[in-house]
């Protein structure tokens, strides 16, 4: 499994070492810098997968470090999160503005502040892979949505589409209803096990005899078994 790496650029010593550990928890391998100088510094030189960085901090902040990060050609793509103590729209207007690509506002919950994370970095690598995945007649477009099972278009709601998008990426992994719940709905709080298990079966439905692939592991959750012909392009 790849070990993404992130930096955060944060003032406060306490908050540095709170989300550092949260960070670490979760296998993430994590850099801290106390202000925006060393801040700009260690992201050129260690290449980070995300950034996430205070507004408010000494030298030039927050969103200048930001505004800077995307000028640079080797940064201009990093995914990057503020931090901010108030839910201040105009900072979030100048932040977005600048490129962040999300806020967090303190304090957090730290089930709230992984999952978005993770939420970002999904999106992120999405960018990098291919548009079409192809499985035994089943054909996904990532980039018009849409999915055909022997040239027969499949109707799916967005939810079911992720759910199948996140099957076909883990062959033969055991998804669980947490794992689910995490990188589907993203802790949704309206979100319960039995939703979960209803988009389970509308999925099922929609794809017929090709659902067949989507296997119940009793007690732990669910796995897709893909055909040994399998071709993901």
């Amino acid at each position: 499994m790849i070990e993404n790496k992130i930096i955060i650029v944060d003032d406060d010593e306490s908050l540095r070492s709170l989300v550092k550990d949260i960070l670490e928890k979760e296998n993430f391998k994590v850099i801290t810098c106390p202000d925006t100088d060393e801040g700009y510094k260690r992201t050129l030189k260690s290449k980070p997968d995300l950034a996430i960085l205070d507004i408010k901090m000494p030298q030039i902040g927050g969103i200048e470090l930001c505004r800077l990060l995307r000028e640079n050609a080797e940064t201009k793509n990093l995914p990057i999160i503020m931090l901010t103590v108030e839910s201040s729209e105009t900072d979030k207007i100048i932040g977005f503005g600048v490129g962040a690509d999300d806020y967090i506002t303190k304090p957090f919950s730290n089930k709230e502040f992984v999952a978005r994370v993770k939420s970002l970095l999904r999106r992120h690598s999405r960018k990098d892979e291919s548009n079409i995945i192809e499985c035994d007649g089943l054909v996904m477009n990532l980039d018009s949505r849409t999915v055909t099972v022997n040239n027969k278009e499949i109707i799916l709601r967005p939810k079911e589409f992720d759910l199948l998008h996140t099957f076909l990426q883990r062959p033969n992994f055991v998804l669980n209803r947490d794992f689910i719940l995490e990188n589907v709905f993203e802790y949704n709080v309206a979100v319960t096990t039995r939703t979960i298990d209803t988009h389970i079966k509308n999925l099922r439905q929609a794809l017929g005899p090709w659902s067949k692939r989507i296997e119940t592991v009793f007690g732990r959750g669910f796995k897709f078994v893909p055909d040994k012909n399998n071709k993901k392009k």
